[in-house]
Parts: C-alpha cells; structure tokens; sequence
C-alpha cells in the first residue's frame, strides 16, 4: 500500500533533519572541548545565532521547587536544546527563530552595522521568566536600545520536567550579523 503525504509535512520534516544535524554538532563541539566530554558551555546554533548556558557571578537569587513552578509538557526540539546546554530551563521551539527574524531590525542604523556581533547575558529568574540582561559587547545608544526591545519579547522559559528545584541561570546569546 503506497502512502500519500502532504505537502504541509514536508517543511517540518526538513526542519527536523536541519535540526537533528544542528544538535550532532552540539554535541561534537561539546566532546571536543570537554576533556570527559562534557562541557559546562556547551552552545546551540541556529544561523547566526548562538546560545549558551554561563555560571552567574551571584547566586543570591531564590530557588523555586518543583511545586512552585507549572510544569508543562515540552516538545522534543526544546527538550533536546535543555540538554544540551545543561539546563533546566528549556526555551520554546521558535525562540531563536524569533531572534533571528530580529537581526534586520537590530543592525539597521549605520554605526549598528559596524559592529559584526553582539553578546548578551539573558538572565532567567527561578519561575523561567528573563529578569534582566547585560551587553558584553560594547554597542550604541540606538542598538542597546533595539536589544532591550528584543530583550522585552522573549518569551518565558519552561521548566524540564524531573528537577526538585529550578534556580535562576544566566545564558549568553550571541547574535551575529
């Protein structure tokens, strides 16, 4: 019996292979620069974009249980991206999709396209939710301000399920021209 898909399958099917191939070179990059092959800043890519878990300079932020924080069902793609950054946060799937989509936007002015990437600290609170930001990079007035926006519509982090307690992580998104 021959079966006949559609064609709305199609873009998710290649968006799973990009993705699978994605998450192999995660990995790679992660036993390579682990010597037990496990490294603490392991980084997800997604076109000119990168994030990344950082250890926070403080750690005077309050630590959730698992009966404070809504567990929701994750999908596979943000389970695996929770993975392999060594989070318990997981971001949505279109995340770093939406970022992307902002580059346009970022690099608009003259003096913001001088400059070839931007990091930023996104700080995420024990309930999943992006408390704050700090720019690595140095940037202009206009651009700082574009990131706040950006910064202002990231979504709200989900837990992964299976932790006792979610505390508040720092991850480091790069965001390239």
């Amino acid at each position: 019996m021959i079966r006949q898909y559609s064609i709305k399958s199609l873009p998710v099917f290649i968006f799973c292979i990009l993705f699978i191939g994605q998450q192999l070179t995660a990995k790679a990059m992660a036993q390579v620069n682990g010597e037990d092959g496990i490294d603490k800043n392991v980084t997800v890519q997604y076109n000119k974009l990168s994030l990344s878990m950082v250890e926070p300079t403080e750690r005077n932020f309050k630590i959730s249980s698992a009966e404070d924080v809504e567990l929701v069902p994750l999908t596979l793609v943000e389970e695996n991206i929770a993975n392999n950054l060594s989070s318990h946060w997981a971001w949505p799937e279109y995340t770093l999709e939406m970022i992307d989509s902002y580059s346009p936007f970022l690099f608009r002015t003259k003096k913001s396209q001088e400059v070839e990437e931007v990091k930023v600290h996104l700080k995420v609170d024990s309930k999943g939710k992006v408390s704050g930001y700090e720019l690595v990079s140095e940037v202009d007035k206009g651009l700082k301000e574009r990131i706040d926006y950006l910064v202002r519509k990231l979504p709200k982090c989900k837990p992964v399920p299976g932790f006792s307690n979610y505390s508040p992580e720092v991850f480091e998104l790069t965001i390239r021209k």
